[in-house]
């Protein structure tokens, strides 16, 4: 069973922020797949849903995102499986707004939730959906960027690739993770020209 991990800070007053984009996308996977059941622990909401005829566990953990290694271990400690069913779907400030990049079995990077996991679980063995939120304007305070909402200029860039990811999301339970990376990660499109293939 694929499970699906979006980072994010819980409370209202984080909802729209840039950190959170990928709350977003479980979002966007809970509007096409509707759950059939939820799952409630002190760690995690989650919501199990059917993508091309196959369980999957959508989720977002209660935790904040620098304790997110806890969160995703009480659910590997539940659920077991491979780590490279584990889908970890976050931020990132070194790809550009409006792109994606799927990547598997690599170091953090510095984001702070990726460390936590990696640090908890003592492997980078999981995928992970990586969401550009750009570098570019945010300063010298990175954490006051990350806590910041995307502006109006970005954010039908981000609505693409919100809907982009969770079209990739789809792409690697209907065939594999390897089938999104390569119809996903291309360096030649432009940011969220892709386009979303209908959810089964």
């Amino acid at each position: 069973m694929k499970i699906f991990i979006g980072l994010g800070n819980p409370g209202p007053e984080y909802e729209d922020t840039r950190h959170n984009v990928g709350f977003r996308v479980i979002d966007e996977l809970r509007k096409r797949h509707e759950p059939f059941d939820g799952v409630k622990t002190e760690y995690c909401r989650g919501w199990m849903s059917r993508m091309a005829g196959k369980e999957v566990l959508l989720v977002k953990p209660k935790t904040f995102i620098n304790q997110s290694g806890i969160a995703v271990k009480k659910l590997f400690d539940r659920y077991g499986g491979d780590l490279e069913d584990y889908v970890i779907i976050h931020d990132d400030l070194d790809i550009e707004v409006g792109r994606i990049k799927i990547i598997s079995k690599k170091g953090p990077g510095g984001h702070n939730g990726i460390i936590s996991i990696v640090s908890i679980l003592d492997s980078r063995d999981f995928v992970r959906v990586r969401i550009g939120i750009g570098r570019e304007k945010a300063g010298n305070s990175y954490v006051d960027y990350v806590l910041a909402p995307f502006t109006t200029e970005e954010a039908p860039c981000v609505e693409k690739s919100v809907r982009t990811a969770a079209s990739a999301c789809e792409e690697m339970v209907r065939s594999s993770t390897a089938k999104a990376m390569s119809l996903y990660n291309s360096e030649k499109s432009k940011p969220g020209d892709r386009s979303e293939r209908p959810g089964d």
